[in-house]
């Protein structure tokens, strides 16, 4: 019965022979996580076009499943680039300018993925993973980084794109340079120069959240949104509460696809990631199982009023570097999030 139990949820026999000597390690690389990804969470979601709450909402319910449901003991999963760009380009026309409406259809599409995961880890289709090749996800993450890169360059200079196509936002950029704001700039440049200070001075600190957090101190000492330097806003407190969606469900039909690519790329993205780190660590992870887990991970971001998830593989790669020996780490993390 117990082997049955592990089988289905890997992590708990890991969790349940835990060793003591593991936890100071543990400890350390959950916070240093739960440090670079409540940043990334909230940005990720200006990205997909969504409160900045629902960032922090893929991140607790998802990470603490995967950690039990996954078979790498270093993986996280949590908000990515390359999902939180697709989410974006199907859901935005479908919203028409409807934030409400482009919230729920976000997390519809989300519990779609999770369901797409899941139907292929019944038909073990975790093989697909050695089909396409890195390069070729290399590839779709640079065109995705690009992408993130011109659309963050407006929010530096403080102009809005009209355009909604790269290729015609970097022909205007000549032309938008000219509506640059100049306190918006400063406070980037200040934001920029406290993370590289932090980075040179102490180089294992998370230096994106003291920048945050300096940025934060001087928009707030300073009032310095009477110079029309925009912030996020108030951050509502507290746990999701589920909503039923109130879209015409005919709209469902246009996410059916998309929602299956965003499963692949998803799914392909996080074992490249979790076969990395499991080589490097001396074990093997069960692709099936990962199907199975990143399918529930999404379900449950879903179902938490959040946005799709992969694998993060910077986050990943911070809890390596800083030691982390098990899925605590994971459970640690989201509930410092939390």
């Amino acid at each position: 019965m117990l082997s049955r139990l592990y089988n289905f949820m890997p992590g708990l026999d890991t969790l349940l022979h835990y060793e003591r000597q593991w936890f100071a390690d543990d400890v350390r690389a959950a916070l240093s996580v739960a440090a670079v990804a409540l940043p990334v969470a909230i940005a990720y979601a200006q990205l997909t076009g969504v409160n900045a709450a629902v960032g922090l909402y893929s991140c607790i319910l998802p990470m603490m499943l995967y950690a039990l449901f996954g078979t790498s003991k270093q993986l996280i999963v949590g908000p990515d680039a390359a999902t939180c760009a697709v989410i974006a380009a199907v859901v935005t026309p479908l919203a028409a300018g409807d934030s409400f409406k482009h919230w729920q259809l976000v997390v519809t599409m989300t519990a779609m993925t999770g369901l797409w995961c899941f139907i292929a880890s019944k038909f073990k289709l975790g093989v697909l993973a050695d089909f396409l090749s890195k390069p070729i996800l290399m590839g779709l993450l640079n065109g995705v980084a690009i992408t993130i890169i011109v659309g963050q360059f407006s929010k530096v200079f403080g102009f809005t794109f009209d355009e909604r196509y790269l290729l015609e936002r970097l022909g205007g950029v000549p032309t938008y340079l000219a509506q640059t704001h100049v306190p918006t700039l400063l406070m980037a440049l200040f934001t920029l120069a406290v993370y590289f200070a932090m980075k040179r001075i102490k180089p294992t600190w998370p230096a994106s959240m003291f920048a945050i957090a300096f940025g934060a101190i001087l928009v707030w000492i300073f009032d310095l949104k009477q110079l029309d330097i925009k912030t996020i806003g108030t951050v509502t407190g507290g746990l999701p509460v589920f909503n039923t969606p109130v879209f015409d469900l005919g709209i469902i039909r246009e996410l059916v696809v998309p929602a299956l690519n965003l499963a692949i790329v998803s799914f392909v993205s996080m074992m490249l990631t979790a076969r990395s780190f499991a080589a490097k660590n001396g074990y093997d992870i069960d692709a099936d199982k990962e199907f199975r887990a990143l399918g529930i991970a999404n379900i449950a971001s879903a179902l938490s009023q959040g946005f799709a998830v992969s694998g993060a593989d910077s986050r990943t790669a911070v809890n390596d570097a800083t030691g982390g020996k098990t899925q605590l780490v994971s459970i640690i993390a989201a509930a410092i999030i939390a």
